[in-house]
């Protein structure tokens, strides 16, 4: 099947650094834009030096958000190459920054000066905060939202241990998406009225949305969201429970799909125990609920149970390790990316919503390695495009 690159012929110049902003780009990368990433010369993007793990020298945090790219290493403070940038964005569909308020402005980089240069430009800003927060001006990393937006704080398995972060920076990658989506709303508003405009996310905003429901939870019903592991705080069972070998993930989201788990644990009177009768009633005995589970799952393997469960039409799955997942990955049929020169060799990559039927982009590129071939890209084709 044909890869669909929905944003071919789509120029981005990209300003990112570190996690949200690159991940934004390298999505619309994904999608057939061609991507221009401008870097600091001799370092590049911090997350260039972030490591171990380095494979040839090179860092795979970096390689994991900057697939798709073309890096250009100018240096703002040389007149030069500030007048390259600006003949650059003079063709720019997008332009995606990350840095703090200001820091564009200083090289007359900021949405002002360029949307009247270029009208139908999209600038699009990724900042830590809202503009019109009173920390609009701090730093804002995906650790430190966690912190103050109460997500750490329902995160692990026992009230009493110590603050949990993500295992991912979900809050940075969530901003990048929405960074997407609203540049796709401003593309699709270019389209009627020929002008670009100036566009803001945050990842207070992401943060304060993936909060709603434990904030609404004490605002309106003064209960505390409980740090409570793999358990849903609403829902009964809804959770990993231990089999004979390794746990899975199991639950009943209603009270015809507990029936369904019942039946299958060859246990169907538990429908009528006065206790686990309604979703509410499992929630408020959870515990005991948990334990009666285990104790039939203890008789066999996850497998086993994983199969029994699946063709009951009940949402269970083995809980992977990462090594596992990763080998799982590697030998699935899904259409993967082309390979990874330098670091992985034959080694495929992940694919992405936008590459789910297949395709290939730029292997993420070395600091600097497509600045020879400005200022040719001043031009509308860039020989060797990904589009």
């Amino acid at each position: 099947m044909a890869f669909t690159a929905l944003f071919k012929g789509l120029r981005v110049v990209d300003f990112t650094q570190v996690l949200s902003g690159p991940f934004a780009t390298m999505l619309l990368a994904d999608a057939g834009a061609d991507v221009v990433k401008i870097e600091k010369p001799q370092t590049g993007d911090p997350t260039r030096q972030w490591g171990p793990p380095f494979v040839y020298g090179e860092s795979l945090y970096f390689a994991a958000f900057n697939r798709g790219k073309r890096s250009v290493a100018w240096d703002l403070h040389d007149p030069k190459d500030r007048c390259s940038v600006k003949k650059l964005l003079g063709s720019a569909d997008v332009l995606v920054e990350n840095f703090r308020p200001g820091w564009m402005a200083q090289w007359g980089l900021d949405a002002d000066t360029l949307l009247a240069e270029n009208p139908r430009l999209i600038y699009c800003s990724i900042k830590g905060y809202r503009a019109d927060s009173h920390n609009a001006n701090r730093p804002g990393v995906e650790v430190l939202l966690e912190a103050e937006s109460g997500l750490m704080a329902i995160t692990g398995s026992e009230a009493g241990d110590d603050p949990v972060r993500l295992g991912i920076a979900a809050i940075d990658m969530m901003t990048g998406a929405f960074a997407v989506a609203q540049i796709a709303s401003m593309l699709y508003r270019r389209e009627k009225t020929g002008r670009g405009g100036a566009i803001m996310v945050s990842l207070e905003e992401t943060a304060d949305l993936m909060m709603t429901h434990p904030w609404l939870l004490y605002l309106r019903a003064g209960a505390i969201y409980p740090r409570s592991g793999s358990a849903h705080a609403s829902i009964a069972p809804y959770e990993a429970f231990r089999t004979q070998d390794r746990p899975i993930i199991l639950g009943a989201i209603d009270d015809t799909a507990f029936q369904r788990l019942a039946e299958t644990l060859g246990e169907p009177q538990w429908v009528d125990r006065d206790e686990w009768r309604t979703n509410e009633d499992r929630v408020l005995h959870r515990s005991a609920l948990k334990t009666a589970i285990e104790a039939k799952l203890s008789q066999h393997p996850a497998a086993h149970w994983h199969a029994l469960f699946v063709s009951r039409g009940l949402p269970v799955a083995l809980v992977n390790s990462v090594d596992q997942a990763a080998k799982a990955w590697s030998n699935s049929p899904i259409p993967k990316l082309s390979a990874y020169h330098r670091l992985l060799g034959q080694l495929t990559w992940p694919t992405s919503p936008w590459l789910s039927d297949g395709g290939t982009v730029l292997p993420p590129p070395e600091l600097g390695e497509h600045t020879q071939q400005f200022p040719a890209a001043w031009q509308n084709t860039i020989e060797g495009s990904n589009n």
